[in-house]
């Protein structure tokens, strides 16, 4: 048995389809396909046609980042059809996962610490450890400092935010079909 939907992700409209499959025992595997655009920040600068075109690269660059950070997912891959660049994984892991609110206080801290140091190491399996580190070797304070990255990383997606509004008002950015 398979069976395909398709519906648009997010604001940018991205087309995105869930596969379902069932094999020979029974089971059931879905896959998600979703849509891979460039990097959101150089979208606004960019018509239609060079957004679809510039597709390829943008699914392996989104898959060689996934790879990196989550390397279980054997179904992850780029693919194209139609014109466009997607990419493939699996759309739910099914690992189990811990239900936090049945932890006491002591066991919810070694949870938080467990999954802080698994995404550090993650992290620093990528190309940008390097940044990351010099970034910390001159923070007095990493809260501190990671503080104020995220007050100036809201302040930022606000400016875009109001930015990309005001193109779409101005029919600067076209519909993404």
């Amino acid at each position: 048995m398979e069976d395909i939907i398709r519906y648009s992700v997010g604001i940018f409209g991205t087309r995105c389809y869930l596969i379902l499959l069932t094999g020979n025992d029974g089971n059931h595997l879905v896959l998600q396909v979703k849509e891979a655009l460039p990097l959101r920040y150089n979208m606004l600068a960019m018509p239609l046609t060079t957004i679809i075109a510039s597709g390829p690269r943008s699914g392996r660059r989104i898959v060689t980042a996934q790879r990196t950070l989550q390397s279980s997912d054997p179904f992850l891959a780029p693919i194209s059809f139609a014109g466009r660049s997607y990419y493939v994984r699996q759309f739910r892991d099914m690992k189990e996962s811990i239900n936090v609110q049945k932890l006491d206080l002591e066991s919810y801290t070694l949870y938080c610490e467990t999954c802080a140091l698994l995404l550090a190491t993650t992290h620093y399996r990528t190309p940008v450890a390097p940044m990351i580190r010099g970034y910390l070797k001159y923070q007095k304070s990493l809260d501190g400092g990671l503080a104020q990255w995220s007050l100036a990383y809201s302040h930022q997606v606000e400016k875009d935010f109001e930015r990309f509004s005001q193109a779409t008002k101005n029919g600067e950015l076209p519909a993404v079909k």
